[in-house]
C-alpha cells in the first residue's frame, strides 16, 4: 500500500469515527443532559459550576452512555486524528518532524481529558482541582489540533505558492 493510500484510509477512518460521534453519540448526550454540551466538545473549557451542572443534569442512562459508548468512540478518535494530521504534515513538510509534536500532544491531552471526564461522571460533586485539570486538558487538546491545522494550511499554501 502506498503512503497516499494509507493516508486516505486513515483520514477516512477518522472521518467515520468523528461522524459517528456527531450523528449518534453527541445528540444522545445532548438529549440526556437537557441540551448541555458534553465536556469533550466545550472548546473554551468549563468551570466547576458548569461541570457540576452537567453531572447533576445528565440522566443515569446518559452517564452510562457517556462512559461506555462516547468514551469508547473517543478512544479511537485521538489516535486516528493524530495519525491523519501527522501524515498530512509529513507529506507537506517531510523535513520538519518537530511539527508532529502538535498532533501527538493533542492526542495525549485528549486521552488524559477522557480519564478526567470519566472521574467527573462518576460523581455528582466533582472537585475544583479535577475540573480545572480536565478543563485545561480540553483547551490544550483543541489548541494543539488548531495549531496542527494552521500548520497544514500554511504548508499547503506555501507549497501552492512554490508551484
Amino acid at each position: 500500500m502506498t503512503l497516499a493510500r494509507a493516508h486516505l484510509l486513515i483520514i477516512g477512518l477518522t472521518v467515520v469515527n468523528y461522524a459517528m460521534m456527531l450523528v449518534f453519540s453527541i445528540p444522545k448526550l445532548l438529549k440526556a443532559a437537557d441540551g448541555l454540551w458534553p465536556f469533550d466538545m466545550r472548546i473554551t473549557g468549563y468551570s466547576l459550576e458548569e461541570a457540576t451542572q452537567y453531572v447533576t443534569t445528565i440522566t443515569p442512562e446518559g452517564r452510562l452512555f457517556y462512559l461506555e459508548v462516547q468514551q469508547m468512540l473517543d478512544t479511537f478518535f485521538p489516535a486516528l486524528l493524530a495519525i491523519s494530521l501527522m501524515l498530512t504534515l509529513y507529506r507537506l513538510a517531510p523535513k520538519l518532524p518537530a511539527m508532529f509534536l502538535f498532533p501527538a500532544s493533542g492526542a495525549l491531552f485528549d486521552y488524559y481529558e477522557n480519564a478526567s471526564v470519566a472521574q467527573m461522571l462518576l460523581t455528582d460533586a466533582p472537585d475544583q482541582g479535577l475540573v480545572e485539570v480536565a478543563s485545561l486538558l480540553t483547551g490544550l487538546k483543541f489548541a494543539s489540533i488548531a495549531i496542527s491545522l494552521l500548520a497544514i494550511l500554511w504548508f499547503w499554501r506555501k507549497g501552492k505558492a512554490d508551484d
